[in-house]
């Protein structure tokens, strides 16, 4: 985090946030019997899917000509095995969410 300017430290936390705070909605709904499974499936894959941003907020700073060049590479705050994990669970929980919500739901 010490490489990060201020701009980017806050978006970090600001994405962190919006990622805890919106598992822990999903959570309270689920308990609440207001929410089934498939939708808190989704709830989880945004989740994931924010923390990702947060894990990456030079991203958001760079110009697109530069993210769309052949040799731009990522530079997320954590190791980036992890990172990228991470956001491959969080479009497999979606995409697998919508499929259930479509096809499962009656």
């Amino acid at each position: 985090m010490e490489t990060l300017n201020k701009k980017e430290k806050l978006l970090t936390i600001l994405f962190g946030l919006a990622a805890i705070f919106n598992l822990n909605l999903g959570i309270y709904f689920l308990k609440s019997q207001t929410l089934d499974w498939i939708e808190f499936i989704s709830c989880l894959a945004i989740s994931l899917l924010l923390l990702t941003c947060s894990l990456n907020p030079k991203l958001f700073f760079k110009p697109l000509k530069n993210i769309f060049s052949s040799h731009f590479t990522v530079e997320p705050i954590i190791n980036s095995t992890v990172y990228y994990t991470i956001i491959v669970a969080g479009w497999i929980l979606l995409f697998g969410s919508i499929l259930l919500d479509r096809f499962w739901s009656i």
